[in-house]
């Protein structure tokens, strides 16, 4: 049974608990990458709470077993799993390597057994960095190439991201594979992910494959950033500044790690799902800019002037108020940053989840509704050393 920690509504708590006992029966062995990341790493914890620990095995990288281990349990405590529970993680939950690795006889053999796998492993930076196409694409489709003709599999569940869609959709993104058509990208990390996810429906047609695209992943409902801080400083620059290219009306689709990871676990382990292609989103509900500024208002206690449209030119001089003078690096680097996040929210994407809500009945909990706690973990720490999350 999922351990529950944060208040839901109804509709999506009801799900998890009639559906998670029932569906971990029909899974044999679950494959898990990923696992020591953000969304992975709130997999894991999703996954031991469901009781599927002595089935579970995850690929972690590391200079050994021992080491390997060591960093799995960390996640795991560090995305809310107790101390004493973590412990139940062991050696034999470790597979030692990555998605390119030249795996062992004995490790393929263990990788023929698994009946699920859940792929979560990406480079998953905003930043240019140079091993992003190998990891996401080349790496990933040497991974699944591992599966091909086996006899257990019976779901391989990948993780992309929405904004694999480009920047030439509506304003209202649907839930459907992609097209084989060129599209603008802001940054390669989703255009790795577009790409992949055409590779690996084209190279490997009989892989019972299922596409989960989540929106813009940011915090925990119950932790806030403590399991990771990524994306949420730009929510601080914003409120701080009170200006952003963005018009204030402009929906911003954001789910919780925490969401996100009962929504993969549940279309993971599920007997039979209507489609092959799921948004993991916040959708029509998601929050404006100017809710989420006045949630966090009320989550500071500090309310500044009236939120306006700026220019990209004005990023110069508000990435200097917030990280100071005296700081030209984290200056530079923070101005840049906006300006990346500025393309994306400019956009006013909503990733329409109604197969979601109808398949799982998803039913997150609004970023404004937990924004407080991103706040109250936030306290102490400074914007550069957030952004480092995402600028690895």
């Amino acid at each position: 049974m999922f351990a529950w920690q944060t208040p839901l509504s109804n509709a999506w708590q009801d799900s998890m608990i009639s559906s998670a006992r029932a569906q971990a029966i029909g899974v044999d062995s679950v494959l898990l990458t990923g696992a020591t990341g953000f969304i992975g790493g709130n997999l894991l914890v999703t996954l031991v709470n469901a009781g599927l620990v002595e089935r579970m095995v995850c690929l972690v990288r590391g200079a050994s077993v021992a080491d390997a281990l060591a960093r799995l349990r960390a996640a795991a405590v560090r995305c809310g799993l107790p101390h004493a529970r973590a412990q139940r993680i062991t050696e034999a939950n470790v597979m030692v390597g990555e998605l390119g690795s030249e795996f062992s006889e004995i490790d393929l053999a263990r990788l023929a057994r698994a009946s699920h796998v859940i792929n979560c492993a990406a480079l998953a930076s905003f930043s240019t960095h140079p091993q992003v196409l190998d990891t996401n694409v080349h790496d990933t489709l040497r991974f699944v190439s591992r599966f091909v003709g086996s006899k257990k599999l019976r779901r391989f569940l990948h993780v992309s991201t929405a904004m694999a869609c480009g920047t030439q959709c509506g304003a209202n993104v649907q839930e459907s594979p992609f097209g084989y058509g060129e599209t603008r990208h802001l940054v390669p990390y989703t255009q790795s992910k577009r790409e992949v996810e055409r590779l690996l429906r084209s190279t490997y047609p009989n892989l019972p494959l299922v596409v989960v695209r989540p929106s813009i992943v940011v915090g925990h409902t119950v932790l806030g950033t403590l399991p990771s801080a990524s994306i949420f400083w730009v929510f601080r620059v914003v409120h701080t500044a009170r200006r952003f290219t963005a018009r204030a009306m402009n929906r911003i689709d954001v789910v919780s790690a925490d969401d996100c990871a009962r929504a993969l676990a549940l279309l993971a382990m599920k007997p039979s799902l209507a489609f092959d292609t799921y948004h993991v989103s916040a959708g029509s509900e998601a929050p404006t800019i100017g809710q989420i500024i006045s949630a966090m208002d009320e989550a500071t206690g500090v309310s500044g002037r009236r939120y306006s449209m700026c220019r990209v030119g004005d990023f110069g001089r508000i990435a200097r108020e917030v990280v100071g003078r005296d700081r030209c690096g984290s200056g530079r680097l923070l101005e840049h940053a906006l300006r990346l996040y500025a393309g994306f929210a400019e956009l006013g994407y909503t990733f329409d989840n109604r197969r979601l809500r109808d398949e799982i009945g998803f039913e997150p909990l609004p970023f404004t509704d937990y924004v407080s706690e991103c706040v109250r973990t936030s306290r102490g720490v400074g914007i550069a050393e957030q952004m480092r999350w995402d600028f690895k």
